[in-house]
């Protein structure tokens, strides 16, 4: 199964990656949302998980996208945010994010998250 990050920070990009081996998944990287859409267009992911915060495009705009794009409005679209207001939360939802987690995210928030969306058997860490 393919996996899209889209984030700014390489550091958190490959964070996720470590956090996520072991089911055999194939990761695509992008840096901001403009390229997570393009990325996404060529890729056509299974998941993608993305930053809130980014430069040119934030993922609020990218889920919006991902959510009109004719064949990758049904992707699962996780968005990893510092942001804790409920209002950030709210407009996640109203875009179509299918969950949203908290920065730092946790390693088995995320595991089980991803595990959930794309009925992956349990980790064996």
């Amino acid at each position: 199964m393919k996996v899209l990050i889209v984030e700014d920070t390489k550091t958190i990009t490959n964070l996720i990656q470590v956090y996520l081996m072991g089911w055999g998944l194939e990761f695509f990287e992008a840096g901001n949302g403009v390229q997570g859409l393009a990325r996404a267009r060529e890729v056509k992911p299974d998941l993608i998980i993305s930053d809130v915060q980014m430069p040119e495009m934030d993922g609020f705009a990218l889920c919006a996208a991902v959510r009109a794009d004719p064949i990758l409005f049904s992707t699962p679209f996780v968005m990893l945010t510092s942001l804790k207001d409920d209002a950030s939360r709210q407009r996640g939802r109203l875009v179509g994010a299918s969950a949203f987690l908290n920065k730092p995210v946790a390693v088995d928030d995320l595991r089980e998250k991803v595990r959930s969306i794309l009925k992956l058997p349990a980790s064996k860490y």
